[in-house]
């Protein structure tokens, strides 16, 4: 009868051991070595399959893994340049449109279904919208624009260190993104206009003055999408995937191009009251062509003046994890807005360099 590897090396080390006395020991440790390797490599040729099916699944979560963070330290902050986080995301799982682009068949379905009807139902076609007539309307009998004014520039006056103004705990500055949900101990007030309206009781006046402030400047804004509930969220959210999904895209796809647009139910700034999506009564799309009409110049130019803030810049989404919305401005305070604005800087980063 054959023998087996292990009586062959069995005997082998045994009759070295026998032969030469010295040797007796180190055969057996030998011996115990060689077996104990065998029996690692005879267990995985036996259960090859088994551990190709793992290693498969395990490649397949990767490659179609949906989850779009910016990188974040806690304490290290945001990465501070492109580059640096370029170099992060291209040895991880990790990705975002602004790095790793989509297919190039999934780009061209989608550009080709942005000016159809269907790219635009959803929570696009629900949106209400809200002038500054609509809001003054039922807002006039409290709103006293010049004593408001007046307080706001003697808040001003005291400011004299910039860094020292700023807190973590101040309910202008709460980070609120993909990393950052709403806190559960979170609290505000809605303030609701008859007209439907609703937002943080807090940003009222501020936005009251900005859209008056535009007024007298040939412009008028609308509001488009200010308080949502989180139900809502959720259902724009769900609503937007099924419709790239009509398009072709896999759930996978839909989701990660989704996540990219509309911010995750539970981590969207829409929840609290403090975002707001402003567009102008002649360009009434959420689109990157705001950027270019009158009304969006404006407000990238003048919002900080209110307190209001450019929430997902151009060239800021490796941080961000969403695209330029020139539409989607987000309340801070005027004085956080300011620098904001003068240094060019996104809520993350300013979190990183004044928080």
């Amino acid at each position: 009868m054959k023998k087996t590897f292990r009586e062959k090396m069995i005997a082998y080390f045994m009759g070295v051991g026998k032969k030469h006395k010295l040797l007796k020991y180190p055969s057996i440790g030998i011996l115990s070595a060689t077996l104990f390797f065998y029996y690692i490599g005879r267990h995985f040729v036996t259960n090859s399959k088994r551990y190709a099916s793992m290693i498969f699944v395990g490649i397949f979560f990767v490659s179609s893994c949906s989850f779009s963070f910016a990188v974040f330290a806690e304490r290290t902050g945001f990465t501070s340049v492109q580059e640096t986080y370029s170099a992060v995301v291209g040895t991880s799982d990790i990705s975002l449109a602004a790095v790793e682009p989509m297919a190039a068949e999934t780009e061209v379905l989608l550009e080709e279904k942005k000016g159809s009807s269907e790219y635009e139902t959803g929570e696009e076609a629900q949106i209400e919208a809200y002038t500054l007539d609509d809001l003054l309307e039922h807002h006039e009998h409290d709103h006293d624009a010049e004593a408001y004014e007046k307080r706001v520039e003697e808040q001003t006056e005291t400011v004299t260190d910039t860094e020292s103004v700023f807190d973590q705990s101040d309910w202008r500055l709460v980070l609120i993104n993909k990393h950052h949900p709403i806190p559960d101990d979170y609290d505000f007030k809605l303030g609701t206009f008859t007209s439907g309206m609703r937002c943080d009781e807090r940003v009222i006046e501020d936005l009251l003055l900005m859209m008056q402030a535009a007024k007298k400047d040939g412009l008028n804004l609308v509001v488009r999408s200010p308080y949502r509930t989180s139900d809502h969220q959720e259902d724009n959210f769900n609503n937007r995937i099924k419709s790239y999904m009509r398009q072709g895209l896999s759930y996978m796809e839909a989701y990660k191009v989704t996540s990219q647009v509309i911010t995750v139910p539970g981590c969207s700034e829409h929840e609290v009251g403090l975002a707001l999506d402003i567009t102008s009564e002649s360009y009434t799309q959420l689109k990157r062509g705001f950027a270019d009409t009158k009304e969006g110049q404006w407000l990238a130019e003048h919002s900080c003046e209110y307190g209001f803030t450019l929430r997902y810049p151009e060239g800021k989404e490796y941080i961000t994890s969403i695209e330029y919305e020139p539409w989607h401005f987000r309340y801070v305070g005027r004085e956080a807005a300011t620098v904001m604005k003068e240094e060019s800087l996104c809520l993350e980063e300013f979190w990183d360099k004044y928080l």
